[in-house]
């Protein structure tokens, strides 16, 4: 017994240590990065926004990992498939919103550092209003939500990031109640934006 609880009574007080240097360790390695930015060859005629928050740890001198937020304003476009019968709404304002995971390869370690990136997420969309051509009564057009691919790049300064982007995601149906396709909608969009680094900063 003299021998056994010093030893437990160590295991006891070491364990909760070793959780508490793993998590501010974890905490140092964490940057949260924002990035507001515009949308570039948009056919609304609203302006195209984005805004993207993004929790990043680095593997490596490198390299990232990341978990993108985003959302993006006025980035869909549409086509009918009966112009006669159906009428989209593109004048009001319609929204993507991602989950996307990131990964990031820097190609040196300077100041001045350029970066290619990619990933894959989940992309939701927006309701879209149609209605029957010459006729007041709105129908909810909806559409599936999306898997899509993001590729992106650009350079950082110190704690700032310029960068350009292109999620790609595919074309989807517009269906009104009943099941009924009435159009095509494009989600894929350019965007360029300009970002900032927060935390990360080891004790």
């Amino acid at each position: 017994m003299k021998v056994f609880l010093p030893r437990f009574f160590c295991k006891k007080k070491l364990l909760p240590l070793v959780f508490l240097f793993g998590f501010f360790y974890l905490n140092a390695q964490v940057k949260l990065r924002i990035e507001p930015g515009v949308l570039l060859k948009t056919k609304s005629e609203n302006i195209g926004l984005m805004l993207n928050v993004e929790p990043k740890i680095e593997i490596s001198y490198n390299s990232v990992i990341g978990l993108r937020f985003g959302i993006s304003v006025n980035s869909q476009k549409f086509e009918t498939n009966n112009s006669s019968q159906f009428f989209i709404d593109e004048e009001n304002d319609n929204a993507v919103i991602s989950f996307v995971s990131t990964f990031d390869h820097y190609l040196n370690e300077n100041y001045n550092r350029p970066y290619l990136g990619i990933g894959i997420g989940y992309y939701l969309l927006s309701p879209i209003d149609v209605s029957f051509a010459g006729s007041q009564n709105i129908l909810e057009g909806t559409v599936k939500n999306q898997l899509g691919l993001l590729l992106r790049g650009g350079f950082e300064l110190g704690n700032t990031r310029l960068g350009l982007e292109y999620n790609f995601i595919p074309k989807a149906d517009i269906k009104i109640p009943g099941d009924k396709a009435v159009g095509i909608v494009n989600n894929s969009y350019f965007g360029l934006s300009i970002g900032f680094t927060i935390g990360g900063r080891k004790s």
